[in-house]
């Protein structure tokens, strides 16, 4: 499993290693309807998906049919440790919840 990195601006690109491949990754935060909406493209800046929103267990990879998609699951999950976060909020990404990457080859 491997934790991204996420930064506190409203709006930013990162380029992350997924399995064993680059990408470009950028966030964005939609001050309309509260919500962080994500971008997720090859190194060659061809789109694999865009604007997405944001859920918690929900993987962003999942309805990407491209052949250079990454092999795994992209998502954000909870880590605080009281129990019960449901909601992404401006500020809580990296604090309550965080997006991770699990490879293919991770799971059982």
């Amino acid at each position: 499993m491997q934790v991204i990195k996420w930064f506190q601006d409203a709006s930013w690109e990162q380029k992350v290693l997924l399995g064993s491949s680059l990408y470009i990754l950028q966030a964005a935060w939609n001050t309309r309807d509260e919500s962080w909406n994500v971008s997720l493209y090859t190194n060659e800046n061809l789109p694999l998906f865009e604007g997405k929103r944001v859920n918690i267990s929900i993987d962003l990879l999942a309805q990407v049919t491209d052949i250079n998609k990454p092999a795994g699951y992209l998502m954000v999950v909870p880590i605080a440790k009281e129990k019960g976060v449901e909601v992404i909020t401006r500020d809580n990404m990296g604090t309550e919840v965080e997006l991770i990457y699990i490879g293919n080859d991770e799971i059982l």
